[in-house]
């Protein structure tokens, strides 16, 4: 009786009939993504701290709505010397002639040089020793102009010698960040690709095969550039390239390399069309299911209100939809155009007749699954010796500024932070407002009391209030006053960060001692709202400025970590679940998977918080694991775990639906996807490996623990753990209730 072709295996005719017009499209999008490219490494931004809702949201709102005033835009250039003092000649009059020069580029609101009396706004324009000063640069432009003004800034200070200078502040964070990204990924990509190719070359001993599946995992991450740019996302946090590219090249080659193996075993028993469709309706379905399995998860990190997860989960979900369309399309249409030629370039000898089976697996498969109380506790004992160390993760929001000590933000910021306050260039503003509708007299005395408490506080360097310009200048504190400083020109005072055009409310500065990432400046935050508690909600007080940020940010995911992994957890098994018609093997998949997940975190506090991998990886520990690193390495591995976990139990199931008894069902799948699965880790974890070179700190964490899952997860938990509970359970895998009649 003539069976129905499924769905997989029309589509795949209808893409090999179009296959010249298709592979013309996406040579079209693969342009078009590499002219896009420079656009959005210009949108690349510092870490994305805000957390939508949260205090510290609501008062980095208003900061920008009150408080900017003519200002779009603040820099610091930073002056150093070993030799000259500040006062010394030499020094002064090196940074008069490049101010002189800055305050001539047109944009540049007004220069506040460390000479002259205007730094109200920042306080302590110089070091203890005199050897360190930095001048503020106030802008009218943002965007594309502050670009054009940082590139004449850079350039005007690059020629001159006497002493160091060093330019800071948003744009010059943005700008140093993405040449450092950009640099951070030709690393990676020279690391990996080769090996990569090697590795490739051994698998399909034909040069014109083993280019493919590295030509899609680059064509799908210069894809995602291209959409992410051309979607016209203006802000995108530094960490999505690397996540893309570390996802994109890992599952591009991997879901490739399951397509063309299966391809070229298929194409030893006859038509290469035939072979294609059949590789596309077992091997394609597979990729498919994976990889909206890894979709689904990325659903879980939504929850989580904070910009950083929501940039992550859109870039990763856009590159795994761009790799899922490339797999279908793309890569059928390219063999199907090659034919015999992709054995171009062969050095290995084609074998003759239908492939033998990997004895070996097989007969390795057979051993453990007679002994299978040995192996599972045997493998227990390993996973449970490597989760140990997780029972004692530190977590903590690290801005990653010391992967910038290279670039001239990084060499500023940690000046300032070394010689004059670690808090200077991420200040904390308590921003007051009154009930009156205008500030009152005893609107000031409070602002001047909550000014004085905070001076007294052994976290705080320095406050900065208007009340202090007040006192200064009119030797009192009134409303009368209030409204003249108001009337001064912005370019002599800066009044417009000093109090708002309505005179409503104002800002207080805290300068702390510690870095805005620190945990004594978190906890500091913590004690501010709580001794404001009362005012804050009366919206009163607003707590806002990095380091609250960070503390929101850290809380959030904190929180919310629970929720994702139950999201992604019911997600992973209803989807699986639904590919497999079965109850026991979504919940086997899930108890592997927690476990494959726990111990790359376990061995990742092991590496980065104790420090044992300092010096084989080039960084130095905090003591900590970036905080939003657990949960966001869960929705990423529970997803790329289902990539073999689909691959295999499918091929098992196929072997079972021939007749095969579930024993033998289960040996001739590891015996057949086994090496596949072998390959394709080996593979991913290259790539995955080459980004422990890169600067953030946090890529190598999350590469690391990548690595290690997917080593795991190729090793113990499909070759040895899936076998062995495949059969315990035996005619229960494929288990599903029945509808009732």
């Amino acid at each position: 009786m003539y069976k129905k072709e499924s769905l997989y295996g029309r589509f795949s005719r209808k893409v090999i009939n179009q296959s010249k017009v298709i592979l013309v499209l996406w040579v079209f999008f693969f342009l078009g993504s590499l002219l896009l490219a420079p656009a959005f490494f210009s949108r690349l931004t510092p870490p994305q701290l805000s957390v939508k809702g949260s205090p510290s949201f609501t008062a980095e709102s208003l900061w920008e709505k009150e408080f900017s005033g003519q200002i779009e835009e603040q820099a610091m250039i930073v002056f150093h010397s070993g030799r000259y003092r500040a006062d010394a000649i030499e020094y002064k009059q090196a940074v008069e002639k490049v101010l002189e020069e800055v305050g001539r580029i047109d944009g540049i609101y007004k220069v506040i040089s460390p000479y002259e009396d205007g730094l109200s706004v920042t306080g302590t324009p110089y070091s203890a020793d005199g050897h360190t000063s930095f001048a503020l640069l106030l802008m009218e432009d943002e965007g594309k102009e502050a670009i054009r003004i940082d590139k004449k800034i850079r350039d005007i200070i690059k020629g001159n010698k006497p002493i160091e200078m060093y330019l800071t502040g948003r744009t010059a964070t943005i700008n140093d960040l993405s040449a450092m990204v950009r640099k951070d990924l030709t690393v990676a990509e020279r690391t990996a690709l080769p090996v990569v190719l090697v590795i490739l070359l051994i698998v399909f001993g034909s040069a014109v095969a083993a280019i493919i599946p590295i030509l899609l995992g680059l064509a799908g991450v210069f894809i995602t550039f291209g959409l992410l740019a051309i979607l016209g996302f203006e802000n995108i946090d530094i960490f999505v390239p690397s996540v893309v590219s570390m996802i994109g090249l890992g599952l591009g080659i991997d879901y490739s390399l399951f397509i063309l193996m299966r391809y070229k075993e298929e194409c030893e028993k006859g038509d290469r069309t035939e072979a294609l469709v059949k590789a596309m309706t077992t091997s394609g379905k597979s990729v498919i299911m994976s990889g909206l399995t890894v979709m689904a998860s990325l659903v879980g990190l939504l929850v989580i209100r904070a910009s950083l997860f929501v940039n992550i989960a859109l870039g990763t979900f856009i590159s795994i939809g761009v790799l899922l369309a490339l797999s279908v399309t793309f890569l059928p249409a390219l063999l199907h155009v090659l034919g015999d030629r992709i054995d171009y370039l062969s050095f290995r000898k084609k074998a003759s007749g239908n492939p033998q089976p990997k004895e070996k697996l097989y007969r390795w498969t057979k051993h453990i699954l007679d002994r299978p109380g040995f192996y599972l506790w045997c493998c227990l004992l390993v996973l449970i010796l490597m989760i140990l160390p997780a029972f004692s993760l530190q977590l903590k929001t690290d801005i990653s500024d010391k992967a910038l000590e290279g670039y001239s933000s990084g060499k500023a910021n940690a000046l300032l932070a070394k010689h004059i306050s670690p808090g200077i260039y991420a200040p904390v503003y308590l921003i007051y407002k009154s009930d009156d509708g205008s500030l009152t007299d005893k609107d000031l005395i409070r602002m001047a009391q909550i000014t004085d408490d905070l001076r007294e506080n052994a976290s705080v360097a320095n406050v900065i209030s208007v009340t202090d310009v007040l006192t200064d200048l009119l030797g009192e504190l009134s409303v009368d006053g209030l409204e003249e400083l108001a009337a001064i020109d912005d370019t002599q005072m800066g009044s417009s960060m000093l109090v708002n055009k309505e005179l409503s409310m104002a800002p207080i500065m805290i300068l702390l001692k510690d870095a805005p990432d620190e945990m004594q400046s978190i906890q500091f935050i913590e004690a501010l709202r709580n001794r404001y508690g009362d005012e804050m909600a009366r919206n009163k007080v607003y707590i806002g400025g990095m380091a609250a940020m960070i503390a929101d940010l850290h809380q959030e995911t904190i929180d919310k970590t629970p929720v994702a992994a139950s999201i992604i957890l019911v997600i992973s098994f209803i989807l699986l679940m639904l590919t497999f018609k079965s109850v026991f093997i979504p919940l086997k998949a899930i108890i592997l998977n927690l476990l494959c997940i726990l111990a790359s975190i376990g061995t990742a506090v092991f590496i980065f918080q104790y420090g044992w991998g300092e010096q084989l990886f080039s960084f130095e520990s905090t003591g900590y694991v970036q905080s939003y690193l657990p949960v966001l390495s869960f929705a990423i591995l529970f997803g790329l775990s289902m990539d073999y976990e689909v691959f295999l139990v499918s091929r098992i199931r196929e072997e079972r639906d021939k007749g095969m008894g579930d024993e033998e069902a289960i040996a001739r799948g590891i015996e057949y996807t086994g090496p596949f699965i072998t390959q394709a880790a080996l593979i991913m974890m290259v790539v995955f490996i080459a980004f422990l070179f890169t600067h953030m700190l946090e890529v190598k964490q999350l590469g690391f623990m990548l690595s290690v899952a997917v080593l795991l997860d190729a090793t113990v938990i499909r070759l040895i753990l899936v076998p062995i509970m495949l059969r315990l359970m035996g005619k229960w895998n494929w288990w599903i209730p029945k509808k009732s009649a």
